[in-house]
């Protein structure tokens, strides 16, 4: 057998061994955790996703702004009226 295997066998053994009995809590158990909860302050990895998630969203914004101002600078040289050079040559291509 290999370390796996034998890890694997003692583990399932130990678990048949054990009971069926449910303990008992001690008293207030339930209100010492709940104390515990309200004056713990929040985990670091809350904190952590809080800041990085404002950062994202004003990361997002950014990006927003610049590729909406990007957009809008090439529609202004993007015009749907033909230019001083193709305006006096539309009429002829136009006409039989």
């Amino acid at each position: 057998m290999n370390d796996f295997d034998q890890r694997w066998h003692s583990t399932t053994q130990a678990a048949r061994r054990v009971t069926d009995e449910h303990a008992e809590l001690p008293f207030g158990f339930a209100t010492c955790v709940l104390a515990r909860f309200e004056n713990s302050r929040t985990e670091p990895w809350v904190d952590l996703l809080t800041v990085l998630g404002i950062r994202a969203v004003l990361t997002s914004a950014v990006v927003f702004v610049v590729s909406a101002a990007l957009v809008a600078w090439q529609l202004d040289v993007v015009s749907l009226t033909p230019t001083w050079v193709a305006a006096p040559l539309s009429p002829q291509l136009f006409l039989p």
